[in-house]
């Protein structure tokens, strides 16, 4: 998707682990810490350094903390509830009989043993049978399977109201120029990692090792032909770079002849009058490449893609090869239990039906007023800190706190659901050609709604279960769905102190993203338009440099790999933010409320901040921690503890830092954004 939506994370699915029941107090889990480290020198480790002992890491996943534990919950959850469906005898056509026939599907392990490749194989024998170049191109279009670029529709950035086809750059398997381009060791090993596993996935299709091999070698050195022009993780989050409305004839033009009329047309996108460009460069490389390359290594590149997008839903086997190579790449330990892999199956297939079951046993009124009140006060926080902004004039201030009040506020689900009535689910048919079939269903039901069309600002980006928030520049909006508004994130049950410190600062984070080095560059509207005056700019990039720099100092892993500040610099001003915003907005509360007490020795504010830290608890291996640091825009989550209430001058306060903690950084050193 081309509009940036600004997420608070990417929770992985992480099954749960249990000791000893912690003593829980005003919502903080104080056995959580380990307060034989000061609070000034690994803050992290002190709100949260016993975390572990209560929630062990399980060995099938490589990263486990706060947020991935709620998300294994709802998978659990979630799973009951679709097993009772499974097991019951539903009326055909129903969204009963296609979540239990998908489930069961997935559970027949016995099925896809004996099936093997052969679905798979069926639809690749239809690209065998394929003689032209031409003939090729109009397969894909008519599949809506891009081999080397991403066409989608989304909202125009500088028409937000309206959508355009948007073209993208893709076709490198590994998502990430470095891998093929860069000589550190680690990337090396990496890239020869993912090569040896497309190596063993097309021999399971069928292939010999030594086809296989032939064929992979060809693909990869394409797919780095490809890297050599495309843009790295860190210039796409520049907004004006990636972004070219043109006429489909200056596209041919800057495609270097390549018939996007004809490809359009057979993409059903044939009444096209302008696109959004977003990479011209790696686009071009990819059109060139269509046009020249031969007919065998452009089918073996849609053959791999195909290879790798079913290699999930076929045989053990093939399961099998993808968890050696997760286990290589991401440091996991077991596999992931069939059950579950079922769960996400039927969770992703039909999230707006899975959402509906989710919300209506699990989400409650009250949870969603309280929200709605969090966020009224977070908003008059965040007006309050724009007025007072030293490096912003009046002029900018006005405009700003206009954006701020015309944010759109999305909490628990959506006000409509998709209509899956026309989506055939046929246990007849193999998982496979249903996962084909409801593939069609889904891009036809997002054409009709999309395709030369307003944007719908009632949609939602997220399913109601998912366990994460996000903020949209184009429809200048905030959204929480459901799966996140439950403790210890957001907790009805708990004070103030504890729901300020978690939820009213995912809250604080989502309204900077308005206001951060991207978000910024957008107007009330969803526009993306330049509406700052140039010293407020100039104003604005100080600090952002600062913070840039000062996570690019902070170990990842000591005395290896480092941050990456530029990358995550988006999601370091929005924890900046929203921890200064929940702050001053707790501040507020209780000074018409009434101050609350002291619990366990700590003071609210002191409460506050471990509240926060205790939102990024967890451990995670080195191996997904190195991979995060190349593909990630988020910080990691120790360093989403320790180098933003590095930068916070409340924390110094609560917590009496001091010259000489490990942590500390001088008053006129510290980022002041937001």
């Amino acid at each position: 998707m081309k509009t940036r939506i600004l997420i608070f994370c990417a929770a992985m699915m992480i099954a749960a682990g249990c000791g000893r029941t912690p003593v829980k107090t005003a919502g903080i889990n104080y056995a959580y810490m380990d307060t034989t480290v000061r609070a000034g020198d690994d803050f992290a480790r002190y709100a949260t350094g016993h975390w572990a002992d209560f929630n062990p890491q399980p060995k099938e996943y490589p990263m486990w903390g706060t947020v991935t534990k709620v998300s294994d919950d709802n998978v659990k959850a979630l799973a009951e509830l679709i097993k009772e469906i499974a097991a019951a005898d539903n009326k055909k056509g129903s969204v009963e009989q296609k979540i239990g026939d998908l489930f069961n599907m997935m559970m027949d392990s016995v099925r896809l043993n004996n099936e093997g490749a052969a679905p798979l194989k069926a639809h690749i024998a239809e690209i065998d049978a394929i003689s032209t170049r031409e003939e090729l191109l109009a397969y894909c279009a008519r599949e809506h399977d891009d081999l080397l670029f991403s066409m989608f529709i989304s909202a125009d950035e500088k028409d937000a109201d309206n959508n355009i086809v948007c073209i993208s750059q893709s076709g490198l398997s590994l998502g990430n120029r470095d891998y093929y381009l860069s000589g550190d060791p680690q990337n090396v090993m990496v890239r020869e990692a993912m090569k040896e596993h497309m190596v063993r996935l097309f021999v399971l299709t069928g292939y010999s090792p030594e086809e296989s091999r032939d064929k992979v070698q060809r693909i990869w050195d394409i797919e780095t032909s490809i890297a050599v022009p495309y843009y790295s993780k860190e210039k796409q989050r520049d907004t004006e770079a990636n972004y070219h409305k043109m006429s489909v004839d200056s596209l041919i033009a800057v495609c270097g002849g390549f018939d996007w009329k004809e490809y359009m047309k057979n993409y059903r996108f044939d009444k096209t009058d302008e696109v959004d460009l977003g990479q011209p460069e790696p686009v071009a490389k990819a059109c060139e490449i269509l046009m020249t390359a031969s007919l065998d290594d452009l089918k073996d590149i849609y053959r791999w893609q195909l290879i790798n997008s079913a290699s999930n839903i076929l045989s053990d086997d093939f399961s099998d090869e993808n968890f050696d190579f997760n286990k290589k790449i991401f440091g996991v330990q077991e596999k992931t239990p069939r059950w579950k892999m079922a769960e996400g199956l039927v969770d992703g297939l039909m999230s707006d039906a899975v959402g509906q079951m989710y919300v209506k046993k699990y989400f409650s009124k009250e949870a969603k007023e309280e929200m709605l009140e969090l966020i009224h006060n977070l908003q008059a926080s965040l007006a309050e800190r724009i007025k007072n902004q030293e490096w912003m004039c009046e002029d900018t201030k006005k405009v700003a706190l206009e954006k701020l009040m015309a944010y759109g506020v999305k909490v628990g689900y959506p006000d409509k659901w998709d209509d899956l009535s026309g989506l055939v689910i046929d246990p007849e048919n193999s998982l496979y050609d249903n996962l084909r079939t409801a593939s069609k269903f889904y891009w036809d039901l997002n054409y009709e709604k999309k395709y030369n069309k307003p944007v719908d600002k009632s949609e939602w980006h997220m399913p109601a279960q998912m366990v994460n928030a996000y903020y949209n520049p184009t429809s200048n909006e905030i959204c929480f769905p459901a799966g996140f508004l439950q403790p210890p994130l957001f907790d009805i049950n708990a004070d103030a102190a504890a729901n300020y410190g978690a939820i009213g600062v995912v809250i604080g984070h989502e309204m900077t993203h308005g206001f951060d080095d991207q978000g910024r560059m957008y107007n009330k509207d969803g526009n993306l338009c330049d509406w700052w005056t140039p010293e407020d700019a100039e104003g604005f990039r100080k600090p952002c440099d600062a913070m840039v720099e000062y996570f690019n100092s902070l170990w990842v892993i000591p005395g290896e790999v480092k941050a990456n500040g530029t990358l995550c610099l988006g999601e370091n001003l929005a924890d900046h933010g929203g921890l200064n915003i929940a702050y001053d907005a707790f501040q507020m509360w209780q000074k018409k409320h009434g101050r609350l007490p002291d619990d366990n020795g700590f003071t609210p504010e002191q409460r506050f901040f471990l509240s926060y830290a205790n939102v990024w608890a967890g451990t995670a291996s080195d191996e997904i921690l190195r991979y995060l640091t190349m593909m990630d825009v988020h910080s990691i989550d120790r360093l989403r503890i320790n180098g933003a209430l590095a930068q916070c001058d409340y924390w110094y306060e609560a917590f009496d830092i001091q010259p000489g903690d490990a942590l500390y950084v001088a008053p006129e050193n510290r980022v002041k954004v937001w």
